[in-house]
């Protein structure tokens, strides 16, 4: 994770578009923020999606971006908090697009959630380690 902090100014100045798709983690919480976001060059049209956790951005940092150009489109399946407050600043900003926190969603997700838990039933009668396990040092 800090790895990718170190590099996200480079990466911001560089970038059209940038997909947030981490874990929301102590070091990760606010990756975006007023630091982060002000290394964006005045009217860069940088694209944010984020799809992970609503705690990575600082949405008053966010805003302000948004409002000076930096940002041109913030397309966010997740805010903080969630759910938002109905008379949020996040509903009626004209470069932001919600979606109700379903970019986890495809066709057969469900199946394939139930594979990986039959496996790991299996598994687990076997002895065996399992998939997908939690790692609680790092936090997911």
């Amino acid at each position: 994770m800090l790895e990718f902090a170190s590099g996200l100014g480079e990466l911001l100045t560089e970038s059209d578009h940038l997909l947030l798709a981490l874990p929301l983690t102590d070091a990760s919480r606010h990756i975006l923020d007023a630091d982060a976001l002000s290394t964006i060059k005045p009217d860069a049209g940088l694209h944010l999606i984020n799809v992970a956790r609503g705690g990575l951005i600082d949405q008053e940092a966010l805003r302000h971006a948004l409002d000076d150009g930096r940002v041109s489109r913030a397309s966010l399946d997740v805010a903080d908090p969630e759910p938002l407050p109905e008379d949020h600043w996040l509903f009626s900003h004209p470069r932001v697009r919600l979606s109700p926190h379903v970019s986890w969603s495809m066709p057969d997700a469900f199946s394939l959630l139930l594979d990986t838990f039959i496996e790991n039933v299996g598994r687990y009668q076997r002895g065996e380690a399992l998939e997908g396990l939690v790692d609680r040092t790092h936090g997911y």
